[in-house]
């Protein structure tokens, strides 16, 4: 299984390469401990066996004669230090921690050469021993005499295991601080790409447009070719919509055409014919008007716009529409208030509400903003008109619906609002309002 996170394969390569090289050192130091002690188990064993050689003499009958060395441990039965002197055609001479036993020693060494050797005790203990073969004697009387002294192995074994178990100890702590070590490195090593993603939402949720910052070398050219991706679909995006909108408005020319046929046909007598083409081209022109309101609408973001001077800019110009008889302008928005959509978004939304209330209004349209109860901030046009049944409100907000076929309009407004309202994640919602007529919501989640 492959793991996914940059983070958890450094930590596990560290861990790997900290746990090879720390199991190097320690093997590694194991055996020089061991070589070093034995070194110096066979420096103190050359001593004593120096001054063994120094010990040896004859007596008046020429029998060869060993003083005890100042040492006690050869003296104590059993204590781990031996000696033994061995003279061919003569009984062995060895210490009294040997008691009556021998020690083996390899034979068939050069005369002056110290040898190093394994061997075992008369007990069966492991022993460590130096042995060297000297001439004694007159020339007519020289006779070879072979010196052994041993310890006990035990010994440099309880150290090399203590100095074991020591290490050990040491190394455990010792990987744990360079796991911690590894840790901390790569958590600020991998912290400009936790920067870099967080930049990267914030231009996805359109707090920014571009990466911005200082970022280390080997991050900066990635940031450098998003910015420029950036910039790449912005230029897309915007030549698309460009494309759709001379699509849309160079059909609009042909449609006004056919529409001046399907009027000479009708006053020719050819009314069904006149009457299919102009279902047809009011069916395209509602898909061509939806199109271009959607090709207006900018890029949704995150930003907090100003939504109060907008309004008061769209009511203005509502308020300049011819209608027969004046209405009572409402305007209820507080200083401050801010909506996710940009001016010119925001103008198209009310734009359509005002001028749908400004129709269908009896003496008063209300445009009010606020936050409900559970969380949401609103923006919300009433008027005091007919307004509509539950089923009615149902039907609003469908391309083309209109429920008085003789009003002026093409239906798409409401539409318009919704499609520009979700853009932005917003809802609409039509009810009846508490002035009789109709009440159009249009609401969305607070940012934080």
């Amino acid at each position: 299984m492959r793991l996914r996170s940059l983070a958890a394969r450094l930590i596990l390569l560290s861990c790997l390469s900290i746990a090879v090289a720390l199991g190097t050192i320690g093997f590694v130091l194991g055996e020089r401990f061991n070589t070093y002690f034995e070194d110096r188990v066979y420096s103190e064993l050359g001593a004593h066996l120096d001054q063994l050689t120094a010990n040896l003499s004859f007596d008046a009958e020429g029998d060869m004669v060993v003083k005890s060395l100042p040492d006690p441990r050869f003296e104590a039965p059993f204590s781990g230090h031996y000696w033994q002197v061995q003279r061919p055609d003569h009984p062995q001479m060895v210490s009294r921690s040997l008691l009556t036993g021998s020690i083996n020693v390899p034979a068939f060494f050069e005369v002056g050469m110290s040898v190093r050797s394994a061997l075992e005790s008369p007990q069966g203990q492991p022993l460590l021993a130096l042995s060297r073969a000297v001439i004694v004697g007159l020339e007519e009387a020289e006779s070879r005499v072979e010196l052994t002294v041993a310890i006990n192995q035990s010994e440099v074994q309880r150290a090399a295991a203590g100095f074991r178990t020591t290490m050990l100890g040491w190394m455990f702590l010792i990987f744990l601080g360079l796991i911690g070590a590894a840790w901390v490195q790569v958590k600020l090593g991998l912290a400009p790409l936790e920067t870099l993603r967080l930049k990267v939402e914030r231009v996805r949720s359109g707090q920014d447009d571009r990466l911005k910052g200082n970022f280390p070398t080997e991050v900066q050219p990635l940031a450098r070719e998003v910015n420029e991706l950036l910039e790449l679909h912005e230029m897309t995006v915007e030549q698309a919509r460009e494309r759709a909108s001379n699509l849309a408005h160079g059909l609009k020319t042909p449609l006004t055409v056919i529409n001046t046929v399907a009027r000479d046909l009708r006053k020719n007598g050819q009314s069904a014919e006149a009457e299919e083409i102009a279902t047809q081209i009011a069916s395209m022109s509602h898909f061509i008007e939806r199109e271009l309101a959607r090709v207006r609408i900018r890029p949704a973001g995150r930003f907090d716009h100003p939504a109060r001077e907008v309004a008061q800019k769209m009511l203005k110009t509502i308020q300049r529409f011819p209608r027969e008889t004046p209405l009572d302008w409402q305007f209820d928005i507080p200083q401050g208030f801010t909506s996710p959509f940009d001016s010119h978004d925001l103008s198209e939304l009310l734009g359509n509400l005002l001028d749908n209330a400004r129709k269908w209004a009896g003496t008063q349209v209300r445009l009010s903003a606020g936050e409900s109860a559970d969380g949401c901030r609103y923006l919300r046009v009433e008027d005091d008109g007919e307004g509509v049944d539950e089923e009615g409100c149902t039907r609003l907000g469908q391309r083309g619906q209109r429920l008085d076929p003789s009003a002026q309009g093409s239906g798409l407004g409401l539409a318009i609002c919704t499609d520009l309202a979700a853009h932005y994640g917003a809802t609409i919602e039509i009810s009846r309002s508490s002035m009789g007529g109709l009440m159009v919501t249009v609401s969305w989640p607070a940012t934080a």
